[in-house]
């Protein structure tokens, strides 16, 4: 299956859930937002919400410094 992911087409398997993206791309879960087709995902929907072939994903990772 192909989605967009942070504006890069990406391969991933039929079932892959936003979990399971973010592990695949060893993504820090705890520091992350994640928006599907222009629509931010709660977080404890990212085990649950399975991708489309198509899809378009964001994900913006939070960094703290001062």
């Amino acid at each position: 299956m192909r989605i967009t992911l942070n504006g890069e087409p990406k391969e991933c398997p039929e079932g892959t859930t936003i979990e399971n993206l973010l592990d695949l791309y060893k993504i820090d879960k705890r520091r992350t937002a994640v928006e599907l087709n222009l629509q931010i995902v709660p977080r404890k929907e990212h085990s649950s919400r399975v991708l489309k072939d198509a899809d378009v994903v964001e994900v913006v990772t939070f960094v703290g410094g001062g």
